[in-house]
Formats: C-alpha cells, structure tokens, sequence
C-alpha cells in the first residue's frame, strides 16, 4: 500500500501543467538533437561552419515554442485558478477530492459546475410548478366564482408539489364544532365530499389552534401523538396546513402518502406555504364575494317581502309568495304556517302550507298542541331544529310530517312585538344551510310574522265591520220599530245567530225575582215558554244577579252551569256565553248563546254580545219612555188647549218645559219693554158703530196688532177696552227687548192706514190710536188668587206707560218713546225730542221722543 502511494508520487496524472511542460519540451528537444548528433557524428558533420548557427536557429526555435507553451498552460492554469476561486463556496465540500493537474481541476469544476446546475433546475422547476400553480389560482379567480372548484384545484396542485396521493380539504362551520370535507382525493369512500367531522375528534385542529402547519414525519415517534395514536389515521406521515383569512383559519389542508418509507419534511411545508397563502385568500376573497352577494339577495328577498306584506295581495296567494320566495334561500319540501289562538291556550290551527312532496295536511286544521314540541318553540320563543321529527310519538308532530318518511324539521316562532303569533315548519332543510343563512332566514321569518298580523288584523277589521253592520242593523231595527219589539227581538236574534256563528241562544227578560224565555233561536219553545230560572240559578240567573258577563268554554266545569235546561229540551250544552242587560243601573235580563260551532267565545265575541244587549237594552227603555212621552204629549196637548186661551203661549211653553229645580213663574223682578197702543176718541166711535160692529172692528184691529207684536217675540199681557198692554222680555228676555218693542211698533205704525182703509170701507170710519214705548222695573209672574190667575206685570213703569199714552193725544198716530227705552235699544234711533216730562212721580223726570224711525 505504501509503495503504491510512493508510485502514485512519480505518476504523471497527480503533476502540474508546468511539469507535464517540461517532460514535453524535454521530449521534444532531447530526442531531436541526439538523433542529430548521432547522425552528425556518423556521417561527420560536426566540422560544418554552419553547424553552430544551425544549433543556434533550432535553439531559438524550441525556446520560441517553449515560451508559446508556457504562456498557453499559464492561462489554463489562471482559468483554473480563478475558476476555483469563483465557485470556491460549492466547492468547499469537494476540496479533499480536488485533483493537483489543472485540466482534471477543469474537468472537475465543470462537473461540479453541471450538478450545482442540475440541482438548480430541479428547484427552478419546482418554483415554476410553484409560480404556475398560484398563477392558475389567480387566473381561476377569475374565471369562476365558485370556492370548491379552487378548492379542488388547490388540492390536486398541492398534492402534485408534495408528490403526495391522498388529500382533503376541511373548512371549519360558522359555530367552528366541526370541518366540512369541501374537498377530498384518495380517500374513495372513507371521507365525501361535506361529511362532517367533529371538530374535537380531528387531528386538523391543531393546525387550527396553533394558526401553524402540522408537520408529522413519523407519528410513530412523534412524542405529540406516539405510536398509540397510529391506529387513527392511515399513514404514518402528514401535513395539515391552515387556511388563514385576514381574520382568523377557515380550515385545513391535509396532505398523506400511501408510501410509508417517503416522510413529509419542511421542504415540503415551505414549497405548500405560499400555494396554501395565495389559496386562503382567494377562497377568502370569493367567500367574502359571496357573502356580499348573499347580503344582496338577502336585501332584495327583504325588500321583495316588504313589499310583498305591504301589497294588496291576501290569505294563500301572499303566503305563497312569502314561501316561494324563502324556498329561493332555504330550500325545503314542505313549509306550514300555523296559528297558535292565544284565545284557546294550547289550539294550534295550520293557517298555510306549500308542499312540494306528498302530505295529509289540510288548511284550517287543528290541533291540540299542549306538551308538543311546537308548544315548548312557543314557551322558549326561539327556532329548535329536529333531526327526525317522526320519531316523535306526539299526535300533533306525527300529523306535520308527511307520512312514512324520514328528514330534518325547523321551527321558528313568528313574533311581533315580542308576541308569539305562530310557528313556522320547515320539513327537510338542512342544518348547513339554516347555520349559513340563520339572519337571513330571522329576517324572513319576521316577514312572515308581519305577513300573518297582517292577515289577522285584516280578518279582525273584517269581522269588525261585519259586526257594525250588524249593530247598525239591530240599531236600526230597533230604533224603527218601537211598538214591535217582538218582532225586533227575533230579528236581533236572527242576527246574533248569523254573526256569531252559533248553534242556539235565547233572551231572558226579568220579571220580579225570575227570568222568563222572550225570544230563542234553534230550542224547543214550548217548555221554555213555561220554564222560569230563578235568580242565581244556572249560569244565567247567576248573570241576572250579579250583572256579570260569563264565557265558559266547556259548561261541564262552570260552577255556575246548571243541566236542567238541557233536561228539558234535549239540547247539549258544551259552551255559553251570557250577557247582562242592563238598563238605568238595573238588569232587566240577560242574552244567552251556545256552542259556538268553529272554536270557543273569544274577546271579540264577548265586546259583540255586550253591544247588542247595550242597544236592546236602549231600545226596551226607548220604547218605555216613548209610550211615557206620548202620554205627557197627550197631557200637554190637553193643558195647552186649556190655558193658550188665558196666558200667552210663552208662558204656557215656559210652564210645560220648565224642570223641577226651576223657579216659580211667580214674583220675578226684572227689567222690561212696554209698549201701550190705545184708540183715540173710541166710545163716541162705538156709539155710533153699535155694539155687534164695534166687536167686530176690535177683534179685527186687535188680531193684526197682536199677530205683529208676536211676531216681534213679545206677548200681549192684557186688553184695556179699547186697547192693550204688550210686553217685550218675559218670560223669556234677550239683549234685543227694547228694539222689539220698537220693530213692532214702527210695523203697527205702518199697518193702520191698511187698516183704515178696510175699515173705511166695511164700516165706514177709520181709527186714530197712540203707541207709547218705556222700558223700566217691573214685577212679573202669575198674579190673582187660587180660582182666577194672571200672567202679567205690576210696577212705577206700567204706569209710566199708561200715563204717557195720555201725551199720545197731542201726537195723533205717532209713537212716543222715553229717555230710559231709547237708551235701552241698541238700534240707533231716529227720534225727535218733544220736551222732559214727569209723568210718574216715582219716577224721576225723563226726556220724551217721538219715533219716526231706525237709522240705517
């Protein structure tokens, strides 16, 4: 070994350029010029002159090719000098393996050279993979919307960088409990496409609780897991890389072989990272692109439904469109909308449904839904998903779902204003999509509750008129005919029947201590005629006597209810409702309706009944006043034909109208007009007339001038022969009295040249006649003792008036007014002085005027 390594020394391949050189040259020149010597020598040519120059040409000549050699293996040396120096960093782990000859250094380098490159071409090529893999990401983006086809690719780009054959895809659900397989290659049957794996049982969350890749070599020898953990999972070796939104991980990546003896390494990790980055946030972008889109449609469904709720659209044609319109969103085979009657605690009626499968389901059906899941949705106000909801063995759930088949079921309240109004079923719709679109299905839902209050507020106002019309027909029934109220009874109960849809009822009327049957609809009449109930037996003398409303949905439990009618006419009592009567305070009966036929006696049926016995009530006690009223109208009509004859209509109105608590038409002190009119110089006219003339000529006279004085609003007190008193402000007396009292006047004044002229022709003279006007004191009231009374007025100013009549004779025809009545009118008057006179020593001195007008 040694002497090989001795030999080794001398072998030319471990010498330089400079020594393979020099054994060149050498070989070159020495064998040249001894073959020249010895042919020199032989042929004796060594004494030729030119021999030397010929030995120094050949020595130029060698040490010319010497020295182009030299220079030649110097820049092969420099080339493999500084090649060496170049790639001296690569080369360092080849440095002991170095040959010393410069051409093999070449050749070694170049090499060297040709391994660093194949290497670099392998990473270039696994970066293009790279680079192309996020390049398709990107591109794909583009060209679809839809996250689980760049799911997929990002899978089978990622298994191809990994050079692995078995991957999944897991994105984490909104409640984050559980993966969602969105993706899966090689795993055939084990793991689809959306099973759902537990979130606690899985090995994925650890890459989701650390927000870092999971890198298994060996799980065997992982001190993580340990072998005890190798039975879980299928290969010995995986990745599970995070998927990071901006916010927090969707999901995981999960990477295996089926060849055990290839283990995972961070090389594998680091060439995943930016695939898995580029593909995190393009799947985060198409999620948040369709979660932008989802709001949209969300915000068009909502605008659509409240427009739909708020349309003229009504009953199944709005339901239907409501459902059609979440089925858009939420799909399923069956949705019903049902009722819950907070009226009947328990009843649950379906008031809609849209099935797109088979189902028994009728609309208007009901159910007892006391103890049902549906009556704990109500309690607890919130949705319930059921996975099999006919494994219930409740009637109610079992009359839902369609029959002989199996699926999902949600419930969820309808509410508004915090008020359960129903409950909507949604029968086979998955748990997905209720996570994913839960607000928007709360939003619809609370569409729907508006769409049903609509309904129901709609049915009220319906129900509501129907029963004003039949209120304004009873009342108009019973204000129209209030000698027949019979006849107005059987028609109220006519009406009480069709409006509240009843199987019978009856009208009780008080007499004394018991009620009496007046009027029934659908019972035996003739043993109610004689049947009396006592107050406080049964339910309706228990309403007599108290004056309480009673509803009793079922008779049987009432403490009030008593069998005995039903023993006498064979009727079955299931529910009453009863109302008082009640008239001043006092009831004088009551109402009774049985068996409502399509469900129990609600608010709305109690305020109706109230109503009727209200109005009846007013219509009995109408009638009982009328046959009253019409009894003091005869009386009336018998005192005013009496005593018209004797006192003014006034006072006869003022006497029959005037209340209890109203003083005595007698010893009234108040302020007054007078107005005297008095016939000049009549005895010697009724001499010469004669009696039955001079009668008839006075009655004439007298019938215009009172007729104008109570056209005036005044009375005429008393006649005086030949002329009379009137009166303006008694017994009823206004802030005008005084310009009556001058209207009138002015109108005589202009009546009598009328009048003279039909006396002149039938009686042949004509009158002269003085009005004299004075406003003043006076007493008023019924004046004269037991047997013979008058209504008339005592006073200074009824003598004033008379007194001043006698200045009348110096104004023939004229009008005089005193001081105290011209002030008292509020017309001004056009009048003329005539002088100051005291015409009653009482009364102070006053200025007299004579009328001859009212200025405009």
């Amino acid at each position: 070994m040694g002497f090989r390594i001795r030999l080794d020394r001398f072998s030319i391949e471990n010498k330089g350029l400079y020594y393979k050189l020099s054994l060149i040259f050498a070989l070159f020149f020495v064998a040249p010029v001894l073959g020249f010597l010895y042919f020199a020598v032989k042929y004796d040519i060594l004494n030729d002159r030119y021999l030397p120059l010929f030995f120094v040409v050949l020595l130029v000549v060698f040490f010319l090719g010497f020295v182009i050699l030299r220079r030649i293996f110097d820049q092969i040396r420099n080339l493999s000098r500084d090649i060496s120096r170049s790639l001296a960093p690569e080369l360092a782990g080849d440095r002991a393996t170095a040959p010393a000859d410069e051409l093999n250094g070449i050749f070694h380098t170049f090499r060297t050279l040709e391994g660093e490159l194949r290497k670099s071409q392998g990473h270039l090529e696994k970066k293009a993979a790279e680079i192309s893999t996020l390049k398709e990401l990107s591109e794909l983006c583009y060209i679809t919307f839809n996250p689980d086809d760049l799911l997929y690719i990002t899978l089978e780009r990622a298994l191809k960088l990994a050079r692995a054959d078995i991957g999944s895809i897991l994105i984490l659900s909104p409640q984050r409990d559980a993966f969602h397989v969105q993706a899966s290659i090689g795993l055939g049957e084990h793991v689809k496409k959306d099973d759902r794996i537990p979130f606690e049982t899985s090995i994925a969350k650890y890459a989701v609780i650390n927000k870092s890749p999971l890198l298994v070599e060996d799980i065997e020898t992982d001190t993580r897991f340990g072998r005890s953990s190798r039975t879980q999972y299928a290969t010995r070796s995986f990745i599970c890389m995070p998927l990071k939104s901006l916010q927090d991980v969707i999901g995981v990546l999960s990477l295996s072989r089926k060849r055990e003896d290839i283990p995972f390494t961070q090389a594998d990790v680091d060439i995943l990272t930016p695939l898995v980055s580029g593909a995190s946030f393009t799947f985060d972008n198409l999620r948040l692109i369709a979660a932008g889109q989802e709001r949209d449609r969300a915000m068009e469904s909502t605008e659509l439904f409240a427009r739909t709720v708020n349309s003229t659209l009504r009953g199944t044609e709005l339901f239907h469109t409501l459902l059609q319109e979440l089925r858009r969103h939420i799909p399923y085979d069956i949705a019903v909308l049902l009722d819950w009657d907070r009226n009947a605690p328990g009843k649950v009626s379906v008031l809609d449904f849209l099935a797109f499968i088979p189902t028994a389901l009728t609309q208007g059906a009901a159910f007892d839904g006391k103890g049902s899941i549906i009556d704990r949705v109500i309690r607890q106000q919130s949705a319930l998903f059921l996975d099999d909801p006919g494994a219930l063995d409740l009637t109610l759930e079992k009359a839902l779902c369609p029959q002989g088949a199996s699926g999902t079921c949600l419930l969820a309240p309808l509410k508004v204003e915090g008020r359960i109004t129903g409950v909507l079923l949604l029968y086979n719709v998955t748990r997905d999509t209720v996570d994913k679109r839960g607000r928007l299905l709360s939003m619809m839902t609370e569409g729907l509750s508006l769409a049903v209050e609509k309904e129901n507020v709609l049915a009220s106002i319906v129900r509501r008129n129907q029963e004003l019309a039949t209120l304004r027909q009873i009342g108009s029934a019973l204000s129209s005919s209030t000698f027949e109220m019979d006849k107005v009874l059987n028609y109220t109960m006519d009406m009480i029947r069709v409006t509240m849809n009843v199987e019978a009822g009856s009208l009780l009327l008080l007499d004394g201590d018991e009620l009496k049957f007046k009027v029934a609809f659908n019972l035996d009449a003739a043993p109610l005629k004689q049947f009396r109930i006592r107050l406080g037996q049964g339910i309706a003398g228990y309403v007599a006597a108290r004056g309480e409303t009673i509803a009793a949905p079922d008779v049987r439990s009432s403490p009030h209810y008593s069998p005995e009618m039903d023993a006498r006419t064979g009727f079955r009592t299931r529910s009453v409702l009863c109302v008082p009567m009640i008239s001043q305070g006092k009831v004088i009966g009551v109402i009774e309706v049985l068996n409502k036929i399509d469900g129990v006696f609600d608010n709305s049926d109690i305020h109706l009944l109230q109503s009727i016995a209200t109005s009846v009530s007013i219509a009995m006690e109408n009638a009982r006043l009328y046959r009253e009223t019409l009894s003091m109208a005869e009386a009336e009509r018998g005192i005013r034909s009496l005593f018209q004859k004797f006192v003014p209509r006034e006072v006869v109105d003022k006497i029959l109208l005037r209340s209890d608590a109203e003083q005595p038409l007698v010893e009234e002190f108040r302020s007054l007009t007078l107005l005297n009119i008095d016939i000049r110089s009549f005895s010697p006219l009724a001499k010469k007339l004669g009696p039955q003339k001079t009668v008839a000529m006075l009655n004439h006279f007298f019938a215009q001038m009172g007729e104008i004085v109570f056209r005036n609003h005044g009375i005429v007190d008393k006649y005086l022969g030949d002329g009379f008193l009137a009166l303006f402000g008694a017994p009823v007396s206004s802030a005008r009295d005084a310009d009556n009292a001058v209207a009138a006047a002015l109108e005589m004044q202009e009546t009598l040249p009328l009048l003279n002229a039909h006396f002149k022709e039938r009686f042949g003279t004509t009158l002269t006649m003085g009005i004299s006007i004075h406003t003043g004191e006076v007493v008023v009231g019924n004046i004269g003792f037991e047997k013979k009374m008058d209504y008339t007025v005592i006073g200074d100013a009824v003598n004033f008036v008379f007194k001043l009549q006698s200045l009348c004779k110096s104004w023939p025809d004229n009008i005089l007014i005193s001081e105290k009545a011209c002030s008292s009118a509020q017309s001004p008057l056009n009048a003329e002085e005539i002088g100051v006179f005291e015409i009653e020593p009482t009364v102070a001195a006053q200025k007299i005027y004579r009328l001859l007008g009212v200025r405009k």
